[in-house]
């Protein structure tokens, strides 16, 4: 379904969302859409980082109705009822209203012809995508971060998007794709794995976080990371099959990570490892709490699949 087709969307107004009708959604504005209706601006996820969460949502079902009230602003899930349903939000309760935490909220662009752009969010929504009781159809709510529908055509709006650093242009092994190369939809049937991707996430709070000086995180964040990694770790040294190669994968990307100056570039992504909330020391504590709490998961979904 198009933007043009819509007949109403919310506009956050302090913590009240008021509705009226709109053909284009405005930057600002908290709006409802199923999943299928999203493009990616990225042809690779982290895979296993997926794979965590549902290995984490099969072994806890009720997490799920957490991601899902979390990914909507809406804080935790309160009231999560043996029968509630992703479908049917009025089955279960999240702590607060929709777009209550707009930063929380996972972002679109709105481009030429009404289709929205995804520019932050391909983890949790492909999660919700596949996990079961989610799909192609589920809605979720999205924040509108930037109008460039009246772009005069694709050439323009993708220079705007680059421009704008809204769109990440490489394949699984760091090389450089077409715009007319991004996949059509989410899901792990139109998505490529990059190792590196997940590999990265599996070090947050250990070697890097959130910049400490107020700024906001660039888009694709992790991916920057990555692309350098690609450089620096050859992963054929780590058995990624077992538990301790892949806690041994893990604590060598985050020993590097950690190793890079605060002003040093990372890679040719134009930031330096402040920007991108790199730490100057390892959290060994931090470390531990992943290996314990989410790697296991990553091989109980894995065996899943067999």
């Amino acid at each position: 379904m198009r933007l043009h087709t819509w007949i109403a969307a919310l506009l956050l107004c302090g913590a009240t969302a008021h509705a009226y009708a709109l053909s284009t959604p405005r930057p600002g504005q908290v709006i409802e859409v199923a999943l299928e209706q999203l493009h990616p601006t990225q042809a690779v996820v982290g895979f296993d980082q997926i794979y965590y969460s549902l290995g984490l949502f099969a072994a806890k079902p009720a997490k799920v109705f957490d991601e899902y009230c979390e990914t909507n602003g809406q804080g935790e899930a309160k009231k999560v009822p043996k029968k509630a349903d992703l479908h049917h939000p009025d089955s279960f309760t999240c702590e607060d209203p929709v777009g209550a935490h707009p930063d929380e909220m996972k972002t679109v662009v709105a481009g030429p012809g009404g289709q929205l752009y995804l520019t932050d969010g391909h983890h949790s929504f492909t999660t919700l995508w596949e996990v079961p009781g989610g799909g192609a159809r589920l809605k979720m709510w999205v924040r509108v971060t930037d109008d460039f529908s009246s772009s005069p055509d694709m050439k323009t709006f993708w220079q705007r998007m680059a421009a704008a650093r809204k769109v990440w242009l490489k394949d699984s092994q760091g090389r450089t794709l077409a715009p007319e190369q991004l996949p059509a939809h989410l899901g792990f049937k139109h998505l490529q794995n990059d190792t590196f991707r997940s590999l990265v996430y599996f070090t947050r709070k250990a070697a890097y976080g959130k910049p400490d000086d107020g700024g906001i995180a660039p888009e694709f964040l992790e991916f920057y990371w990555g692309d350098w990694l690609r450089t620096q770790i050859d992963l054929g040294q780590y058995d990624l099959d077992s538990k301790g190669g892949y806690k041994d994968a893990i604590e060598a990307v985050a020993k590097r990570m950690v190793s890079l100056a605060p002003g040093s570039k990372v890679g040719d992504s134009g930031f330096t490892a402040h920007q991108l909330g790199g730490m100057s020391e390892l959290d060994r504590k931090a470390l531990e709490k992943t290996f314990d709490d989410k790697v296991p998961y990553i091989f109980d979904y894995r065996k899943s699949l067999r």
